[in-house]
C-alpha cells in the first residue's frame, strides 16, 4: 500500500512563553467596537491554548479613537522576548504603517534607555495587512453558505417605520461653540483618548459649558507634533499639547472669559480676547 505524505500544519513552537501578540485595529465610534476586538483577542488566545501553543498574552490595541493605544499595549507586553502585531484594520494604509513603525522604534528606544542592565527590548514583528493574507478569500468563500441562511432584511425590520428617520435628527442643537478633540493616530498615541472622558466631564459639570459647547471627536487634523489637540470654533483657535491639568482652565477661559490662561498652548488662530 502506498502511503501519502502530507505537509504538517504550520504552528508556533510548543513552548512559546516568550511571545506576546497585539491585535491591532482602528478605533470605533461605537462602544461595541471595543468589545468586538477584545472578544477576538480572547478567542485567539483560546485557539492557541487549544493547539498547545500558549503565549504570554494576546492584547487588543487601537491605532486611534480608543484605548489602549499601541504604546500602552506594548508596555503590557514588554516582558516578552517577541511581540507579534496582527493588524486587523481595513484598509492598511502604507503611510500609517510606516508611522507605526517609527512609533515602535521610539518605544524600543525608551525601553532600552530605562531598562535593566543586560535586558534587551523585545523583537517586534508586524504581520501582513489583513487584505493581503492569501487565505482571506478562501475564508470568506467558506462563510457564504451559512451567510445565506441569515434572514432577509425586511424580516429584520419587521413593522419598523423604515421610510422615516426621527424628527429630532432635523433639529440643530443649541450651542455657540464646537470643540473638536483629535483622536487620530498620533494624538491617540500621546494620550488623547484617555483625556476625552475628562473633557466630557468638564462640559457636563459646568451648566454654561453644557449649554454652549458641542464636543466632537475627529480624526487627524494636523499639526500632530502639538497633540493632543483641542480646536475651538467659531473662533478657530487651536490648543496643544493638552493634558489633564489644562483642559478645564483653557476650555472654561476660552468660552466664558474669552481669554487664554495658557498662551503658550495656543498653536494657531487669533487670541480669544479679540472675539469679545
Amino acid at each position: 500500500m502506498t502511503q501519502t505524505c502530507t505537509e504538517p500544519t504550520p504552528s508556533l513552537p510548543a513552548a512559546n512563553a516568550g511571545l506576546a501578540i497585539v491585535v491591532l485595529s482602528r478605533g470605533a465610534a461605537y462602544a461595541g467596537g471595543l468589545t468586538e476586538l477584545s472578544d477576538l483577542a480572547t478567542q485567539l488566545e483560546a485557539r492557541l491554548a487549544a493547539a498547545q501553543t500558549p503565549v504570554l498574552r494576546v492584547q487588543p490595541a487601537f491605532v486611534d479613537r480608543a484605548q489602549p493605544a499601541l504604546p500602552e499595549a506594548l508596555d503590557l507586553c514588554a516582558d516578552a522576548d517577541q511581540i507579534l502585531i496582527l493588524p486587523v484594520m481595513v484598509p492598511d494604509e502604507p503611510s500609517l504603517r510606516r508611522w507605526l513603525h517609527k512609533l515602535i522604534m521610539r518605544w524600543r528606544a525608551k525601553q532600552q534607555a530605562g531598562g535593566q542592565p543586560g535586558k534587551y527590548a523585545p523583537r517586534i514583528v508586524f504581520a501582513q495587512p489583513l487584505l493581503q493574507l492569501p487565505a482571506l478569500a478562501e475564508l470568506l468563500a467558506a462563510t457564504i453558505p451559512s451567510a445565506l441562511q441569515q434572514p432577509d432584511v425586511p424580516q429584520l425590520l419587521a413593522d419598523e417605520d423604515w421610510e422615516r428617520d426621527p424628527k429630532a435628527w432635523s433639529q440643530v442643537p443649541e450651542h455657540q461653540h464646537h470643540v473638536l478633540w483629535c483622536v487620530g493616530p498620533r494624538c491617540a498615541a500621546k494620550g488623547a483618548v484617555a483625556l476625552w472622558p475628562q473633557l466630557a466631564r468638564t462640559v457636563q459639570q459646568n451648566p454654561l459649558l453644557k449649554k454652549q459647547v458641542m464636543l466632537l471627536q475627529t480624526s487627524c487634523q494636523y499639526p500632530c507634533n502639538h497633540g493632543p489637540l483641542m480646536i475651538a470654533y467659531p473662533e478657530g483657535v487651536w490648543y496643544g499639547p493638552m493634558d489633564a491639568t489644562t483642559i478645564e482652565p483653557v476650555l472654561t477661559a476660552h468660552v466664558q472669559q474669552h481669554d487664554c490662561p495658557h498662551e503658550h498652548l495656543r498653536v494657531h488662530g487669533p487670541q480669544p480676547a479679540l472675539h469679545e
